[in-house]
């Protein structure tokens, strides 16, 4: 008997006696092997023989096999039932003589042969059966009695159905369903032949239940319009639903021989009526399992109830639509599973193989999202690097990255805890329902914009020793999705995963040993060719006399033995070098001013041990000192105490004269550089500076040369132009002329100093060769500030000169007209006049000196005695037209040069236009000092009327208003009022000396 838990039996349980018996077999003998690893072409054809009503026969396989049904057993006659599952040709030989040349031909035929014992002829339908590779592996044989073929085509088709119709019926069925079409496909032609054999006028359809068993949705249907089957989808299952809801609610068949009178379709009757549907037959598609899969329906235009064989025929569709359901079901079940173990396969030989730490987490991943149906899924492992620190990593599948960028590492909480520990796998249906959520600060659940999770599986990640590599951790945003047969799934990837991730660990260590020893050898073969050149370095420098002796020291007895060479350099009696002489007497030689250095090296050596090296001058055996160079390797015993200490003497005395040479050549250079005023500095093909003098050191606010020299400085002191624009490094002359030669001058442009501060420069660039070969090249640098400054004072002055020449004439032509209209004589007027002048030509003097001068020997003059130079021309004999008033204050020559260029201005003005344009006019200044500043105040009265300030404002006034803002960093403002104009000067105080 087939047990409810035998799922891979489950298409046997509808096959009656026939069925029990198949399943019962012991097929470990058989070619075929158990049913549950048949193909799945034969077992849909085992399915829908055992349930069809009409008697059948499969012939299956090379061995011809032998299935038939309960309806097929007069058939067989006295050989069931040992001829079922056993080859034809020996069960059923009679059967095969019948059937065997049509069967071979593996065609879809009709034929009338004798297969009843009885000998009478019957009617048979062969259709083809094909394997799971499309390939025809067998016939099923359907026999059609002739009464029943004779009865079909004279009966009501509508009361009658025939079995030559329903046989059509099986077959059609049977082909669509073995050649793996669509469900849906299948079902329609359910409908559109069950209406074929019900007749034109029934209306058929088929429901199905859904996951929960609470409602039918619509499946297919023949005849309904879209709004009809709109209207019935999602009909509940209850007691009085329908007759659809009612049967499935019932598990049994409900017939409605009137919709409008039946208490059953009370309320929802219209629907049905308005389309001229009456009478309703409903039968609910039940399973194997006893589980209500759905509803077959058939609407009839008149009311009434279906007939015997019309009854019959429902049952019929009934049950081979629950087979389809149930085939469809077993075979996405069957997919599902052979998906499950292609990733399984496929994963596992995946990560045996991958030995890359990153890619074989994610392929696990990747894996176990895709084995449980999960929305998302991370690994969280742990990570040694090459020093030994240990830190967690993570991969993620289903979800970007970006997803957990803003969120830490999950924390041994509660929830987190088992996985971490790798105490246990932990799976919940309802995280947010589990009594350890939310337990731990500071997020008490899932942190804001966490991706959403109900269903909730963990496992952890152990190794065979025990630790714990990481966690799986998968979710899911519905309840529920995670079930005890996924837990399993992943432990078991889990495990896979723990192999995989030891060895991909256990490879990274090998081949960090390998590294390891691959260096080791390396520098084994480089000492040996270092040692083989060192060998070969030390021949020639015998050969060639730079070695002038080898000694060995041993230092516990304070012995040295030295070689020939040794003893004849210095004058030693060989023998006594040979036997071994101490440390003094072999130091005997050395130069009286070097002998405390060389103690002092020799000292440290054998305190530390390794190499010594020194040179100084020794005495050889002509009596001269030369340098020589000591070069030997102090060897430590296992306390650390000197041993051995062997060593070489070279004649450096050459190599120290050219040395002391070029130093003293790059002393003289390094002077020469330094002690110009033009900056200088040398870059290499590359733009890296090699070298500078102290000028370019000090023009660009360097301290040192070791913080230019090796470096770039473009970025740093040539990147804007003077404009403001930038100055790409592709584009600098200084550059261009390193790697490509040539020879570059450039009179105006700008450099900056360290602190930003920019100052105005004009310099060449010339390239540098050795032995024909472009080494960069060399600036010189002339800071041309001066030179500007002096330009703009020059282009100032020539204005200010033409500025004052015109309104010295002016003044001259004012003071001739003046004087001559009130002159009595013309010696008065040459006396008059020829003073004015003078006067005028004194003030000239003392601004003129303080534009030109710049000389530290200028004495400071008082701010009153400038003023009065200033006016004397114009207020001469004119007693209280000027009036000063203020305490004393003494200016620098800047200074007395911006109060004598504004006081001009003003006084210019005064005589022009202003008070001392008029007999009566007077100007009265004043001043006194406030909070750092000098405030001073020209006012004039007595003058023409002011109707307002001037339309125009001269150079004079544009000089003036530039001296109190730029000189004296102070300001000049004007109130014009119709007595006269009152004029506000202030200074800077600091300003006043300078």
């Amino acid at each position: 008997m087939i047990s409810d838990g035998d799922t891979q039996l489950a298409f046997l349980r509808a096959g009656g006696e026939t069925g029990r018996l198949i399943a019962a077999r012991d097929w470990r003998a058989a070619r075929l092997g158990a049913p549950d690893g048949w193909p799945a072409g034969l077992r849909s054809a085992v399915q829908i023989l055992l349930a069809s009503p009409l008697p059948g026969l499969l012939i299956w396989g090379r061995q011809q096999t032998l299935f038939y049904n309960d309806a097929a057993r007069s058939l067989i006659g006295p050989a069931h039932p040992a001829a079922l599952g056993q080859p034809v040709t020996q069960g059923a030989a009679p059967i095969w003589q019948a059937l065997g040349t049509a069967v071979a031909q593996g065609t879809a035929a009709r034929l009338s042969v004798a297969l009843s014992p009885d000998g009478a002829a019957q009617d048979v339908v062969l259709t083809p059966v094909t394997d799971d590779a499309g390939d025809v592996a067998g016939m099923l044989c359907t026999v059609v009695s002739p009464a029943e073929a004779a009865a079909g085509p004279q009966a009501d088709a509508q009361d009658t159905p025939d079995s030559d119709e329903v046989q059509r019926f099986q077959h059609t069925l049977l082909e669509l369903t073995l050649q793996e079409r669509p469900l849906q496909l299948i079902l329609e032609e359910v409908m559109r032949t069950a209406q074929t054999v019900l007749g034109p006028d029934a209306v058929c359809s088929i429901q199905m239940t859904d996951e929960a068993g609470t409602c039918l949705s619509h499946c297919a249907s023949i005849g309904l319009d879209a709004e009809f089957t709109a209207a019935i989808d999602g009909l509940p299952i209850g007691p009085a639903s329908g007759s659809c809801g009612t049967a499935a609610h019932r598990r049994a068949p409900v017939m409605v021989a009137d919709i409008a009178s039946d208490p059953l379709w009370q309320g929802i009757e219209d629907a049905a009526l308005s389309r001229g549907l009456r009478a309703c037959w409903s039968r609910p598609v039940i399973g194997a399992r006893d589980k209500v899969l759905g509803v077959v329906a058939v609407y009839q235009s008149t009311p009434g109830l279906p007939s015997p064989r019309q009854a019959e025929f429902l049952d019929l569709v009934a049950r081979i639509t629950a087979l389809i359901l149930e085939r469809y079901a077993a075979q996405e079940a069957l997919n599902d599973q052979k998906r499950l173990l292609e990733t399984l396969n496929r994963t596992g030989a995946g990560v045996a193989a991958e030995l890359d730490h990153e890619a074989l987490v994610q392929m696990v991943t990747d894996a176990g999202v895709d084995l449980i149906g999960a929305q998302f899924g991370a690994f969280f492992y742990n990570i040694v690097d090459k020093v030994g620190e240990s830190y967690t990593l993570y991969t993620l599948s289903g979800v970007d990255s970006g997803a957990f960028a803003n969120f830490p590492m999950p924390r041994n909480t509660d929830v987190f805890a088992p996985t971490f520990a790798g105490t246990g796998i932990v799976r919940s249906d309802d995280i947010t329902t589990d009594p350890r959520y939310a337990r731990n600060a500071p997020y008490r659940g899932m942190p804001k914009g966490h991706l959403p999770v109900r269903s909730y599986l963990a496992v952890p990640v152990i190794s065979r020793s025990g630790e714990v590599l990481g966690g799986l951790f998968f979710g899911h945003a519905e309840p529920g999705r995670f079930t005890a047969h996924h837990e399993k799934l992943m432990e078991g990837l889990a495990g896979q995963a723990s192999i995989a991730v030891d060895n991909a660990r256990l490879y990274q260590s090998a081949q960090r040993e390998i590294e390891v020893r691959r260096r080791a050898e390396n520098d084994l073969i480089r000492i040996k060719s270092d040692l083989e050149l060192a060998q070969e370095r030390v021949e020639l420098a015998l050969a060639a006399g730079a070695i002038i002796g080898t000694w060995i020291w041993h230092v516990p007895t304070d012995t040295i033995t030295a070689d020939d060479r040794f003893a004849r350099a210095f004058g030693l009696d060989p023998d006594r070098c040979r036997e071994g002489m101490s440390l003094s007497e072999a130091t005997n030689s050395v130069h009286p001013d070097d002998l405390d250095r060389v103690t002092t090296l020799i000292d440290a050596t054998l305190r530390a041990g390794g190499v010594y090296r020194a040179e100084y001058r020794a005495r050889h055996a002509d009596g001269n000192y030369r340098w020589v160079e000591a070069s030997g390797l102090c060897e430590l015993d296992e306390d650390g105490k000197p041993l051995r200490f062997p060593g070489v003497l070279l004649d450096i005395e050459q190599r120290h004269r050219i040395e002391v040479d070029l130093e003293r050549r790059e002393a003289d250079l390094a002077l020469l550089l330094d002690s110009t005023a033009d900056g200088f500095y040398a870059v290499d093909t590359e733009g890296k500076t090699t070298r500078c003098n102290a000028a370019f050191l000090r023009m660009l606010g360097f301290q040192r040369e070791e913080e230019v020299v090796g470096k770039q400085l473009h970025d740093i002191i040539h990147h804007t132009r003077p404009d403001g624009t930038p100055y790409a490094e592709t584009s600098c002359p200084i550059y261009q002329v390193a790697s490509g030669g040539g020879m570059a001058h450039v009179d105006d442009e700008v450099f900056y100093r360290t602190d930003g501060t920019s100052f105005p420069v004009e310099y060449w660039v010339r390239p540098v060769y050795w032995k024909g070969e472009l080494q960069g090249a060399v600036c010189n640098i002339l800071d041309i500030s001066e030179r500007k400054r002096a330009e703009e004072a020059r282009q100032l002055l020539l204005r200010e000169l033409n500025h004052r020449v015109k309104n010295l004439f002016s003044i001259t032509a004012g003071m001739i007209t003046m004087t001559a209209r009130h002159a009595r004589s013309v010696e008065e007027l040459a006396e008059t006049l020829s003073g004015r002048v003078i006067a005028l030509a004194r003030a000239h003097e003392l601004i003129s000196s303080s534009i030109t001068s710049g000389d530290a020997e200028v004495t400071p003059s008082g701010l009153d005695k400038l003023i009065e130079v200033v006016m004397a021309p114009h207020v001469e004999g004119r007693a209280g037209a000027l009036d000063l008033s203020g305490p004393p204050v003494e200016l620098g020559p800047t200074a007395t040069t911006g109060f004598a260029l504004i006081l001009h201005e003003l006084a210019t003005n005064a005589a022009k236009y202003g008070a001392l344009s008029a007999p009566g006019g007077q100007v009265r200044v004043a001043w006194h000092q406030s909070d750092d500043m000098l405030h001073l105040d020209w006012t004039e009265t007595g003058g023409p009327a002011v109707t307002g300030p001037p339309t125009q404002s001269g150079f004079g006034s544009k000089l003036a208003r530039l001296s109190a803002t730029g000189q004296l960093d102070g300001a000049i403002e004007y109130d014009w009022t119709p007595g006269g104009v009152t004029i506000h000067l202030t200074a800077a105080f600091d300003r006043l000396s300078q």
